[in-house]
């Protein structure tokens, strides 16, 4: 008789493709000033949303772990299905804002409680050597979901911007069906006080940071990541001005980002072959290189085709996190690295939350084509410090980690 447990790999990977199709995303831009929101208030909605996920990223964790990941997943598709609806009713920043605290709780919820239900399963079937097998042809399907979902999101745009929530919604409903039949494998244990339990979680995270803190090349590649992931999202939410400025009709709009999203689904794959190819130096300055040549390009060229200069950022965001999130684990002691990882991410959402408003504010000050060049420049200086800094660091650092835990 096949295990109930079993059921939970074809389920995760349904769940993965459906529970958040960003049917929304090519024109929700649009949507916001359609509802008289300047570019000053979208960029601090998204400033409130990334530091709502940085609060809130360690206590989500911890339901997950002390309640069960299916709980924490029927949670989040609870939440982010109420997130969106309340998005799809509201017309003004304030209910938009209460929208995006929501969505953040749901996703926080989210964040790593799936990938961590389909290990414990393939743990207790015995076949746990599978999971990156079955986790990346997940993801893969995902992307593809992510451009047929973008390609219909502009189709649908043409008509009704606030149809494309109405439709997004759809998702963590049925999301929210998937999460329900997935089958708890490890059963959260009563004994350890939630109490207790924060204290250890606390320590790892006080001796994470410090390592961070003390090691020079981890503490650097944190900045780097955090600064390359940040230039992304500064970028992301002037792509659907930028088009409109190029008369790019709506529906070319969904085409864009389905474009994106397989092109750096496509460089995610090749990530591994550039690295080799060119060495850890080389990827450094490519990176730096294809993050401000970009943001000139469409200030300068400013046509039907210009979102295609895009496709240089988006390179980076397919090979950053391979690339990186891989030198930041090999440099870091096994009994951290998931926590180190963790706090590069909510590092890059924090520097994100911290400088998106003054990119909105000039934004809405000005005219694109400027704030395009005030990116650009920035870019330079944070680059500009952070390759000097990065020349200064003792060849030791540059030493592999090969041992569980640090030694005091």
């Amino acid at each position: 008789m096949t295990d109930p447990i079993a059921r939970n790999i074809w389920r995760y990977q349904l769940f993965t493709a459906i529970s958040f199709m960003p049917i929304m995303l090519p024109v929700i831009v649009l949507f916001w000033q359609e509802n008289g929101l300047d570019m000053f208030q979208v960029y601090l909605l998204q400033s409130i949303f990334a530091l709502g996920m940085v609060i809130l990223e360690i206590p989500t964790g911890m339901i997950a772990d002390r309640l069960g990941k299916r709980t924490s997943l029927i949670f989040a598709m609870s939440i982010m299905t109420i997130g969106l609806v309340v998005y799809a009713v509201g017309s003004s920043f304030w209910v938009f804002l209460l929208a995006e605290l929501v969505l953040s709780l749901g996703i926080s919820l989210l964040s790593g409680a799936d990938s961590a239900l389909l290990y414990d399963t393939l743990n207790h079937l015995g076949r746990q050597d599978d999971y990156q097998r079955i986790e990346g042809r997940a993801r893969a399907i995902q992307m593809v979901v992510f451009a047929l979902a973008n390609l219909l999101g502009g189709a649908i745009g043409e008509f009704s911007y606030r149809a494309t929530i109405w439709a997004t919604a759809i998702g963590p409903f049925v999301g929210l069906i998937l999460a329900i039949g997935f089958v708890e494998v490890n059963q959260p244990a009563p004994s350890e006080s939630y109490r207790a339990a924060f204290k250890a979680y606390r320590e790892l995270i006080r001796s994470s940071f410090t390592f961070v803190r003390k090691h020079q090349f981890v503490r650097w590649q944190v900045l780097f990541l955090g600064v390359t992931t940040t230039s992304g999202a500064w970028l992301l939410w002037l792509y659907q001005p930028y088009m409109e400025l190029s008369h790019l009709p709506v529906w070319g709009f969904g085409a864009a980002f389905a474009i994106f999203n397989l092109y750096a689904a496509g460089a995610s794959h090749v990530a591994h072959h550039v690295e080799t190819r060119l060495g850890r130096n080389g990827v450094i300055m490519l990176f730096i290189i294809l993050q401000v040549s970009p943001l000139i390009l469409m200030g300068l060229v400013i046509t039907p085709l210009s979102f295609l200069f895009i496709l240089g950022h988006q390179t980076v965001r397919g090979m950053s996190r391979p690339i990186i999130s891989d030198w930041i684990l090999r440099y870091t002691y096994a009994d951290k690295r998931a926590t180190i990882l963790s706090i590069s991410s909510m590092g890059s959402r924090l520097f994100f939350a911290l400088t998106s408003p003054l990119i909105g504010w000039i934004a809405a000050k000005t005219t694109l084509p400027v704030t395009l060049y005030f990116q650009a420049v920035f870019l330079v200086v944070l680059f500009g410090v952070l390759v000097t800094i990065y020349q200064r660091i003792p060849e030791k650092y540059f030493h592999v980690k090969d041992t569980v835990k640090e030694k005091h």
